[in-house]
């Protein structure tokens, strides 16, 4: 690490890291003490005993006098410095969520995290990384699970899905049991815009557009948070939404807040909901219902399609929304329209409309991506020049 040929650079960031996980490793005894023991583990554990366990008058953040207690110390922390698994290894002395399962003072991380803001530039990124979304300062701004922006995020929160899409959530977080995928995933998707934007999982969902409570909750964040309590691995879930973190940062990025805004009191135009319906009015012994309570359903449809969100939370059509019985209506229709399309081998109806809606999707994304909005208005680009292809041949 010392020799010329090593980059100063690199062998500084080393020494800050390890200097401070020795901090780390110290505060944290005996949970990051080796297995092996010895005598250089035995006079860390006087050490730890003599001047940092809870009945020590003061706490001392000198190092320790002794040499072997001082290397059993560096050992430990080179150790997870070095790890080729560095957050897994830094989860182990982190102050988890439930504080009583650490039996350690939130006052000694405190202590911690404070010389990590200061040092925090003189350490690796992949260091910044791991550490930034486990210590308390950056965890936790003031009660109520506000947090600030990670400064190593490769995503902007526009860029976060309102709901993870299966290809990134089954092989992250379909091994889960005990809570469900959809709220899984909901709870991913408030997860990584936190860490991109900052603030509570409140204002993230706030942000995705998720449906919040009356008393400013967003109903799924207590069972989540019982259901992250009571695994083996309390940090096991913010390791799932690291991987699908990185698979948002490797993918190309699309603003779905932009989608959003375009679609927030947007229907299908009632000219292509006919335009459809005449292409399957084509086919032998169709009855499409062509009414218009079911135009606004399918409009959900698109709208998740669109904006890659639940249809749950799809806005209601503004003339409908202040009438309580219509807005009503609208929820049954909306629910029993995406059943059928989600159940298409059972409608056959659905299974020849889904076709002409995904198409319609695909161009309605297209045209809200590329078109360059107006400086004051945000509205869905005009769809009667969409081209609509022929019913597929079967």
């Amino acid at each position: 690490m010392l020799t010329p040929e090593h980059p100063a650079e690199q062998a500084g960031h080393y020494f800050t890291e390890l200097q401070l996980v020795t901090a780390l490793v110290i505060i944290t005894w005996p949970r990051s003490r080796p297995h092996l023991p010895g005598p250089a583990t035995a006079a860390a554990d006087q050490h730890v005993t003599r001047h940092h366990s809870p009945d020590s008058p003061q706490h001392s953040n000198a190092p320790p006098a002794d040499a072997r207690a001082c290397a059993a110390f560096l050992h430990a922390a080179d150790t997870i410095v070095t790890s080729d698994f560095l957050r897994v290894a830094l989860a182990q002395l982190a102050p988890t969520e439930n504080r009583t399962r650490t039996g350690i003072a939130p006052v000694r991380h405190h202590t911690w995290d404070r010389a990590f803001k200061i040092y925090r530039g003189d350490c690796s990124k992949r260091f910044q990384l791991a550490a930034e979304t486990l210590v308390h300062t950056f965890r936790r701004t003031k009660p109520g699970g506000h947090r600030i922006p990670l400064s190593q995020v490769a995503y902007r929160p526009e860029h976060v899905p309102a709901f993870i899409p299966r290809q990134w959530a089954d092989p992250h977080l379909g091994h889960f049991t005990g809570a469900s995928q959809r709220l899984l995933r909901r709870t991913a998707a408030t997860y990584l815009v936190r860490r991109a934007r900052g603030g509570s999982l409140v204002d993230a969902a706030r942000y995705l557009g998720i449906r919040i409570g009356p008393q400013g909750a967003i109903g799924f964040g207590g069972v989540i948070g019982r259901w992250i309590r009571a695994q083996d691995n309390l940090h096991a879930f913010e390791f799932a939404v690291d991987a699908i973190a990185a698979e948002l940062e490797a993918a190309p990025k699309i603003d779905y807040e932009r989608r959003r805004r375009y679609l927030a009191d947007w229907a299908l135009p009632s000219s292509d909901w006919h335009r459809m319906m005449s292409q399957l009015q084509k086919q032998p012994g169709s009855r499409a219902i062509t009414d218009d309570r079911k135009r606004l359903a399918v409009s959900a449809y698109l709208w998740a399609q669109v904006t890659q969100g639940e249809y749950y939370f799809s806005p209601c059509p503004p003339h409908i929304a202040a009438a309580p019985e219509a807005h009503e209506k609208w929820m049954r229709d909306r629910r029993a329209t995406m059943r059928k399309l989600q159940r298409t081998d059972q409608h056959p109806h659905y299974r020849r409309l889904q076709p002409l809606l995904d198409d319609y999707a695909a161009q309605l994304t297209k045209a809200i991506d590329t078109e360059i909005p107006h400086p004051t208005t945000h509205q869905a680009p005009e769809t009667e020049c969409f081209s609509w292809p022929v019913e597929r041949s079967r």
